[in-house]
């Protein structure tokens, strides 16, 4: 029934076209029409204002990552070059900082991209800098230290990602990290992303219970962390996504008019200069498989009706045939004729009848 209604159609189409003395090649035939279409737009909504990496550079970060052939510091490091690359900037502040090395008895707290203003490229050069290799004690109160002195001059929320196994040399001097980290959070807006290497129980405990500092802070092990992007993700931005329906106008192509294919006198034979035409027929046909093609024979007024009309048939089966030849399926090539009816130009004359002698080509769907 459907297939009906677009042969009635493409049938206007023709008789409209029929009436017209030239005939663009090619002239697309459209359908406009207003269709639904679900919408989803995604948004990237910050989580912070401002987040800080603090990178282990200790000996303890030689040790192999558990079920992987690199060592935690290789891991690290690698991990953050691959999540910069795709990072989204949505205006943070940013710092990278190495610490804990065996510079001082105390340890050191350097920076390798000094807070600033997030940008890729030179998060990416500074990604570079950090070390393949670690060396000295796990000066884990030299990287507390070092963050309070940086969060001092920041405002907003602070996220500070540390990678840490959780021991820390005891020293005369520094408070304990615990302690740092309380007053730390007690005095900024702060969120302690504790990336863990701890084996030993203690070590666990102790990051346990800096996590507890305010409710935003946690502790996430270390194979988790490199296998998940998701929490570098949740721990400084948010995806809001909204779904909703619009109306939008739809151009729909369902076919074309080709130039005539005309004939000489007398002739149902298809002249090799409509070859090209033929073969981007063809090409149509096959790229659109649900489309068919009406093929309408005409031919000029001398000689007799009756045999102008069987005239026509055969000349518009002469070129249903090249096409089937060409691959076409029969099913799609619908022939019509009409002899002497509809001319297209006046047939007093030479010219006239040469357009007369045609074949005229629509294509639906």
């Amino acid at each position: 029934m459907k297939r009906n209604f677009f042969k009635i159609a493409v049938m206007t189409v023709l008789i409209c076209v029929w009436t017209i003395a030239s005939v663009q090649a090619f002239e697309i035939i459209t359908r406009e029409m207003v269709e639904k279409q679900i919408v989803t737009e995604t948004d990237l909504i910050r989580n912070v204002d401002n987040f800080i990496i603090l990178f282990d550079t200790s000996s303890s970060a030689n040790k192999m990552v558990a079920g992987k052939n690199v060592s935690m510091i290789q891991a690290t490091k690698n991990l953050l070059k691959e999540r910069n690359a795709w990072f989204p900037d949505l205006g943070y502040q940013a710092g990278l900082y190495e610490y804990t090395n065996n510079e001082t008895l105390t340890g050191t707290f350097k920076a390798i991209y000094p807070m600033q203003a997030y940008d890729r490229d030179r998060f990416a050069a500074a990604i570079d800098q950090l070390p393949e290799k670690g060396q000295g004690p796990t000066m884990l109160q030299a990287g507390l230290h070092g963050l309070r002195k940086v969060v001092a001059g920041l405002s907003g929320k602070t996220a500070v990602i540390m990678f840490t196994d959780g021991t820390a040399s005891v020293v005369r001097g520094p408070k304990k990290p615990l302690q740092i980290a309380q007053e730390i959070a007690k005095d900024h807006d702060v969120c302690f992303y504790l990336v863990s290497s701890a084996s030993e129980e203690a070590n666990l405990r102790m990051l346990e219970t800096v996590s507890k500092v305010n409710a935003c802070s946690r502790v996430v092990p270390l194979n988790a962390f490199l296998d998940n992007p998701e929490y570098i993700a949740g721990a400084l931005f948010m995806v809001k996504t909204t779904v909703y329906e619009r109306l939008v106008p739809v151009t729909e192509v369902v076919g074309f008019v080709a130039d005539d294919i005309l004939f000489d006198f007398n002739s149902a034979d298809l002249r090799p200069e409509y070859n090209e035409k033929k073969n981007m027929l063809v090409d149509f046909l096959q790229q659109n498989p649900d489309t068919y093609v009406v093929v309408a024979g005409f031919a000029d007024s001398v000689g007799d009706e009756e045999y102008n009309l069987g005239l026509s048939e055969r000349r518009a089966e002469s070129v249903k045939s090249a096409l089937t030849n060409a691959g076409i399926d029969g099913d799609r090539v619908v022939t019509l004729w009409f002899g002497e009816l509809n001319p297209a130009a006046d047939n007093a004359t030479e010219e006239g009848r040469q357009l007369n002698r045609r074949v005229e080509l629509a294509v639906g769907k």
